[in-house]
């Protein structure tokens, strides 16, 4: 479980960096268009000026209002896919929508701002749109019941459905389990129906090999009349 937690902590801070930088984005690309200046400091500017030519001139960021939008939009679509909201019955798909959409139009369509110098009108608008959009992913996340994330680290698709049969000989050897599978554990059986063809047991030290295996072996065979040779290098 402590284990389980530490995966979840660890999925929540990849999720809050890509919606940083998401968020970065945004604000370059509202510097980029608008060039309002809120600090007064000539070396910032100069270094991000440089910084986002940079990233222009080697991906064409900044080429158009889009290309940063559409980046920052992917990357908030993966942060707020990867988060599982806490449901909330009073969200309803209608809001989602309307906010989605709202956010949309706010966020995108106002490409045609700045050329005629509406600099303030776009950053409020693109702030508006993206608060929007946000929201919109927050509430769908705890508007779906059964989410893909109900499973984040795909342990229902690695289960796999084990013998449950218990076989027996004269021979055999049966070793009982537990396995989870569809969301529910079930006990089965691993059946060594013939142990003379040899069998191998691996793991590392401590990991319960003679406990869990070698012991039943011989607890087995000396119940079905088998003698035993048995040589234990440690003692």
């Amino acid at each position: 479980m402590s284990q389980q937690e530490d995966d979840l902590r660890a999925l929540a801070k990849i999720m809050d960096f890509l919606r940083a930088v998401s968020i970065v984005l945004v604000v370059a690309n509202l510097y980029w268009f608008t060039r309002v200046e809120t600090v007064d400091s000539g070396w910032f500017y100069s270094t991000v000026h440089k910084i986002c030519a940079n990233f222009n001139r080697t991906c064409g960021l900044f080429s158009t209002t889009f290309n940063a939008k559409l980046f920052a939009l992917m990357l908030l679509a993966l942060s707020c896919f990867g988060t599982k909201g806490v449901k909330n019955e009073k969200i309803t798909w209608v809001h989602i929508g309307i906010a989605v959409a709202i956010g949309a139009v706010l966020f995108l369509l106002n490409w045609w701002m700045p050329a005629i110098g509406w600099r303030y009108t776009y950053i409020i608008t693109t702030v508006c749109g993206y608060v929007c959009l946000l929201m919109g992913g927050i509430w769908i996340g705890r508007r779906l019941k059964n989410n893909m994330m109900d499973d984040r680290f795909n342990d229902e698709n690695e289960s796999f459905m084990q013998e449950t049969r218990l076989l027996k000989n004269e021979f055999s050897v049966n070793l009982p389990t537990r396995f989870y599978y569809e969301k529910k554990w079930h006990r089965g059986y691993i059946n060594v129906v013939n142990p003379f063809r040899a069998s191998i047991v691996l793991g590392t030290p401590g990991s319960g090999k003679s406990y869990a295996v070698i012991n039943s072996f011989i607890k087995q065979q000396i119940e079905k009349g088998f003698a035993a040779y048995i040589y234990d290098f440690k003692y």
